[in-house]
């Protein structure tokens, strides 16, 4: 394995659940797509499973235990990417043939038929489907104008450094986390940003038609538009507001949102919501009954999903700990 090449890919996510292989096999064509599965070899280990979804992403940890060819007639509604966690995938896309490693995933698009040729039995993976509604919308929404037809994605992308190595690490530590049912990721607050960032990132790591103009300087932002998010922001800050969707309700694209804040606020439209975010709980901590209320129940409330990095940011912003908030007298 390359030095380059995710360290932890082998570690990330908790042991799927076992089950048997017919039925398995029924559940992932479920979550997933309609496909014809052929067994190609004996049984070498058990056959094991799970499934999570967020959002408009549905993630399947998938290891079958023998050699077997799965044929799909086209994905339809959804990209998907397969990032191997050990082993290897043979795969036939649109006419391009695609080995899928720890180093390298393979990317299909909705249209064309899809022969996974060959799921090598000892072949753990993060199985990726991404709503291809989901996907073009934010593509449109970063380039601010309409796009015509899918996107086409390369084959394959090369998860050994750069953008693509941070995006496979991002969605094995989601995997971790959504094997958890108590995680705060299943949070909306928490839940619709990381959604929003996976799709994002695969716009961004993957090579498309459209990936030299994303990587282009954004055009300057009204202050106008700046003003109106940050009105929509201090309204509602516990709505799921991620930045795309202040930039539709603003009327300027994702970038442009992102440019006009960093020149006239000097952070992103992301930090400046948080800090909206840890104003309201830090309000609500001094009125609380320390009897009644804790820290983390007030930190998770308002979106804040690590108490030791909630503690230093409002000990930061407020010269006190979030508990000695709480129990102050008044």
């Amino acid at each position: 394995m390359s030095e380059n090449a995710p360290r932890d890919l082998g570690r990330a996510g908790s042991p799927p659940v076992v089950a048997a292989s017919a039925s398995m096999a029924q559940k992932c064509f479920s979550a997933f797509y309609p496909a014809r599965f052929d067994i190609l070899g004996e049984r070498r280990s058990g056959a094991v499973h799970r499934f999570s979804r967020i959002g408009p992403i549905t993630m399947g940890d998938i290891t079958y235990g023998r050699d077997v060819r799965l044929e799909l007639d086209e994905l339809g509604s959804s990209y998907h990417v397969n990032l191997p966690v050990a082993g290897r995938l043979e795969s036939r896309h649109r006419g391009v043939e695609v080995v899928a490693t720890r180093e390298r995933a393979a990317v299909y698009r909705p249209d064309g038929e899809v022969i996974l040729t060959r799921w090598a039995a000892d072949c753990r993976q993060l199985c990726v489907k991404l709503d291809r509604v989901a996907v073009d919308r934010t593509l449109e929404g970063l380039l601010g104008r309409p796009v015509s037809g899918r996107i086409a994605f390369a084959a394959a992308m090369d998860i050994r450094s750069g953008a693509a190595r941070s995006w496979a690490q991002l969605l094995l530590t989601l995997n971790d986390q959504l094997a958890c049912s108590d995680s705060i990721v299943r949070q909306p607050l928490v839940a619709a940003p990381l959604a929003e960032g996976v799709v994002r990132g695969l716009l961004l790591a993957a090579e498309h038609p459209y990936s030299q103009e994303l990587s282009t300087p954004a055009e300057p932002c009204r202050p106008s538009a700046v003003r109106s998010a940050i009105d929509i922001m201090e309204t509602d800050p516990q709505a799921p507001l991620t930045t795309p969707v202040l930039a539709a309700r603003c009327h300027v694209s994702v970038r442009t949102l992102q440019e006009g804040f960093q020149r006239h606020v000097g952070m992103s439209p992301t930090t400046y919501l948080r800090r909206i975010r840890l104003r309201r709980a830090h309000e609500e901590l001094r009125a609380a009954d320390p009897s009644h209320t804790t820290v983390a129940t007030v930190a998770h409330k308002w979106g804040f999903t690590h108490l030791g990095r909630f503690a230093a940011a409002h000990e930061g912003e407020f010269g006190e700990l979030p508990g000695e908030t709480l129990r102050a007298t008044r």
